[in-house]
């Protein structure tokens, strides 16, 4: 391996602990150790070092064909150093706002969404309810103008009808209507209680 290489592999391996270090303190502060039990905590840090460590053996390949030296851990260990020394205050501080940043665009955007979107729907719903159910109220008030009008005709007739009916059929007869009339003023009732209630 040429010395310029190893040079290149070093600054790789330097950048590649420094990129280490940001990425424990991420994964740290968005990784809550109290809210969690141990099986998930210790599940959690197995996979981020097996993830980092993968990460780190690919940039290590992509440089040198993924050979290990002394100078390598050196690097990587002189990278997280200075992370740590220089960079981990100013990453933190950066971190921090980039994460508050993100909460509050979010929350923004939830009450945008909310007035803008959720409002709007919900008081078109419930006109839109309003109105259908004016609407069919109207109709049935207006179907039963008829039946009010002509009512008593009606029963005159049948009374007269009733009166010439054999008396075997009579009962068969009176029991259907009473039926009949029993379901249109349950329905009358059912629509004049929904109507009162939307007021």
């Amino acid at each position: 391996m040429s010395l310029s290489l190893q040079f290149f592999t070093m600054m790789v391996m330097v950048a590649s602990g420094i990129y280490l270090g940001m990425a424990i303190d991420t994964f740290h502060r968005f990784h809550n150790h109290k809210k969690r039990s141990d099986i998930s905590k210790y599940a959690n840090e197995i996979l981020f070092w097996i993830l980092q460590g993968l990460v780190i053996f690919y940039i290590l390949y992509l440089t040198n064909q993924g050979q290990l030296r002394l100078y390598v851990w050196l690097a990587l260990l002189f990278g997280i150093a200075f992370y740590q020394s220089v960079l981990r205050v100013m990453y933190l501080k950066v971190l921090e706002g980039m994460i508050q940043y993100s909460v509050a665009t979010f929350r923004f955007l939830n009450r945008l969404f909310q007035r803008l979107v959720i409002a709007p729907l919900t008081k078109l719903f419930k006109l839109t309810t309003y109105l259908l159910t004016l609407f069919w109220a109207v109709v049935i008030w207006i179907l039963l103008i008829p039946w009010k009008i002509f009512r008593r005709p009606l029963m005159y007739v049948w009374n007269k009808i009733k009166s010439a009916i054999p008396r075997g059929w009579k009962k068969n007869i009176l029991s259907f209507s009473r039926f009949c009339s029993r379901i249109i003023d349950t329905i009358i009732e059912r629509w004049k209680m929904i109507f009162s209630k939307r007021r």
